[in-house]
């Protein structure tokens, strides 16, 4: 019987931070924090008046920011940008951006995963990466109405025009809203001959309060909470006493999910309309 001691439970509010140049870093996780094999995960606050340089190097690299009072600045590709709450930026190997604290502090996630196989990237470009706000990305919603989500990096969700947000099946990430009572299937991830290890797959709560069930065991979480599912833990998180906001992760996107549970509204996700009243379209995840 799976058991909530089988999961890895970090809190940032509580784990050991230190001074960086660029203001405070708190890894949340790591081989060894919680076992995971291709994802590194950063808590940083960029204090007011410094940058973050992030250089990709050999990996992928995802800075997502949290939170924003006043807006930074990113600059990525000869561009800049606003540093605003769900604005990042997906690097791929070799590429480098910039995110400066003008107005205020600037909280973040920065991810990092290894280049994927080629066997896992199943014929996609690898890159280039790009710059996404909350405004832009494409939301989903379940077929239940209790969960909405927003891609940053997925390669099966299409723009408007057809083409795919992304490039890679390095990583899978996006920001997740639960209505109170929302709740994902009880299910699990297991590996693909791709990716025989499953995935590094975890949740990152930011606001709101959720629960989290791992066989009969319940726990329930708070804001600033990683918990990480080794590949086969099944699991399951609901909202409880109110909407959830998280960012869920999966590194490398190659992996198969058992659902575990009957709750087949739960099952499919729709593009939300982008005019009112149109007809939905089904969001085509193979």
């Amino acid at each position: 019987m799976p058991k909530m001691s089988d999961v890895s439970i970090i809190n940032w509010n509580t784990a050991k931070s230190k001074p960086v140049e660029s203001g405070r870093e708190t890894t949340i996780c790591s081989k060894d924090l919680c076992g995971s094999k291709y994802l590194d995960i950063h808590h940083r606050t960029v204090s007011q008046g410094r940058r973050l340089d992030v250089q990709a190097g050999k990996d992928y690299h995802l800075v997502y920011v949290i939170e924003a009072p006043k807006d930074g600045v990113i600059s990525f590709n000869g561009k800049s940008h606003a540093a605003e709450a769900g604005a990042g930026v997906l690097l791929v190997p070799g590429e480098s951006a910039s995110f400066e604290a003008s107005g205020s502090d600037l909280q973040m996630l920065h991810m990092i995963t290894p280049k994927a196989p080629a066997a896992v990237e199943a014929g996609l470009a690898g890159g280039p990466g790009y710059f996404f706000n909350r405004k832009t990305l494409r939301a989903l919603t379940d077929a239940s109405g209790g969960r909405v989500r927003r891609f940053c990096v997925e390669s099966t969700v299409r723009l408007l025009d057809g083409s795919r947000l992304t490039q890679t099946n390095a990583i899978q990430a996006g920001e997740m809203r639960y209505h109170d009572g929302g709740s994902s299937p009880y299910h699990q991830h297991v590996g693909t001959p791709a990716n025989p290890d499953g995935p590094s797959h975890c949740y990152i709560t930011f606001k709101g309060r959720g629960v989290v069930q791992v066989g009969d065991d319940t726990q329930e979480i708070e804001p600033g909470t990683l918990v990480f599912f080794p590949t086969g833990v099944p699991h399951r998180l609901r909202a409880h006493g109110g909407p959830l906001d998280y960012f869920e992760l999966q590194a490398w996107k190659s992996f198969k999910t058992n659902v575990l549970s009957e709750e087949k509204l739960g099952l499919k996700w729709y593009y939300d309309p982008v005019k009112p009243g149109a007809e939905r379209v089904e969001w085509d995840q193979t």
